[in-house]
């Protein structure tokens, strides 16, 4: 009990004592004394409690995805500090745009996006302690990946949500618990999920959130020519807002993950192959559903998938990240075509609450370095060498180039009528108390 509380109790035993009858008058006097000072100590006890709640803002680090495929602090030591330096706050997230493969493990068809368990302990060194497993790359190992990855994070304590044994773990509220309060992590993908990748009842796998053009699956791997709309398949948005509602009642701020790659109508090759404007903004869709995701209670929704830098949003004033873009992006030479000058350019996001107040949103330009140490290996998509593990290591930008980013996500970002105001090397988003 505190000190108050003991105080109060103490004052209400104080006016308790038999009194002879000639006395009720007076003690009636002394009761209402005694309740009016009971009634101040309380008010002076919640005070205090709010006042230092109130001193005690929870800072949220957001970044891009990170593709990562080996213990950085191994292949690249040098730039533990400076990936270090970009990461501050309570909170750090990202997204394993990978799955953990024990050694030994290999992968010779289909997507070969193979980490080492050895990678979620640089992150771990960075300073990530929230992840996101839910991604196209999550089934590139089959069900082994899933469950090295869920077991590897778990053997490290790394909170972790977007895959599990079946489509209610998958699809379950992450708790990350902080001296400053609950964090609770909601995570799932759109498009280009493999055959048999999708969790189920009775299979495991990823949270996928199918989209459905015009009652078509887009799936992103094809052209859907003929269609015009795209819109969450009923059955997956159900269970993901239900999840986000769980989540509500069990958090102080709930973070909302997608990794989308449904951005129009034709496939995500043909968009990015082709340098469609699709690649370059939300599909109409997704603005929808991320608005739903918030009015069923997510504080933050963050996205990637592009993998391009994306506007920003703030509705109702929770703010809505429509894609972060990259932040290690240790990708193959081979695949050519999500490789361009836009991709090796991010931002990492730093968010402030105050209780559920939405206090800043503020931006941090970053560079990706494109060549790597060595010789690439341009024909082989699943060689892991110096060049990969040193590529698309980010570091800050500076200068020209850091309003140059900037200036881009401000661009991006008009039409959903967020406005930043840059400084230097960094932007923060004017907001709307009354949005």
């Amino acid at each position: 009990m505190t000190n108050c509380g003991l105080i109060v109790v103490r004052s209400m035993r104080a006016t308790t004592s038999l009194l002879s009858c000639q006395e009720n008058n007076l003690q009636k006097q002394r009761d209402a004394v005694s309740a009016r000072i009971s009634f101040l100590l309380a008010v002076a006890c919640a005070a205090g409690v709010a006042g230092w709640a109130q001193a005690a803002p929870i800072t949220i680090t957001l970044t891009g995805q990170s593709m990562i495929r080996s213990d950085i602090r191994a292949t690249a030591p040098e730039e533990v500090p400076v990936i270090q330096g970009l990461l501050k706050g309570d909170v750090v997230f990202t997204n394993l745009e990978a799955t953990v493969a024990e050694k030994g493990e290999t992968v010779h068809e289909g997507r070969g996006f193979l980490t080492p368990p050895e990678a979620l302990d640089a992150l771990k060194t960075f300073g990530f302690n929230l992840l996101a497993f839910a991604n196209n790359h999550a089934f590139d190992l089959g069900a082994t990946g899933i469950q090295n990855t869920i077991r590897e994070a778990g053997n490290r304590r790394i909170v972790h949500a977007g895959t599990g044994n079946n489509a209610a773990e998958a699809a379950a509220p992450a708790y990350l618990r902080t001296p400053k309060g609950t964090i609770a992590l909601i995570a799932s993908a759109s498009g280009l999920i493999a055959p048999g990748g999708k969790a189920t009842a009775d299979r495991l796998g990823v949270n996928e959130l199918r989209v459905e053009a015009d009652g078509r699956e887009n799936e992103a791997t094809q052209d859907l020519l003929g269609t015009t709309t795209n819109a969450p398949n009923p059955e997956d948005a159900q269970r993901i807002l239900q999840s986000i509602r769980d989540a509500r009642r069990h958090a102080d701020i709930v973070i909302v993950y997608q990794h989308n790659h449904v951005f129009g109508n034709h496939s995500f090759w043909t968009i990015f192959s082709e340098g469609m404007a699709e690649r370059l903004a939300p599909n109409d869709w997704l603005v929808k559903w991320t608005h739903a995701e918030v009015d069923a209670g997510a504080d933050i929704v963050v996205m990637h998938g592009a993998p391009l830098l994306h506007g920003v949003e703030t509705y109702h004033g929770r703010p809505v990240f429509y894609d972060l873009g990259n932040f290690i992006y240790n990708v193959p030479p081979t695949l050519t075509d999500i490789d361009e000058p836009m991709s090796w350019e991010s931002a990492v996001a730093y968010v402030e609450f105050q209780g559920r107040e939405l206090q800043s949103v503020a931006l941090r330009p970053v560079v990706l370095n494109p060549v790597g140490r060595g010789q690439p290996d341009v024909h082989n998509a699943y060689t892991n060498n110096e060049f990969l593990d040193t590529r698309g290591l980010p570091s800050a930008a500076t200068g020209a180039k850091a309003g140059y980013i900037l200036q881009r996500v401000a661009d991006q970002s008009k039409p959903f009528g967020t406005v930043f105001e840059i400084k230097g090397n960094s932007a923060e988003i004017k907001l709307n108390r009354d949005k």
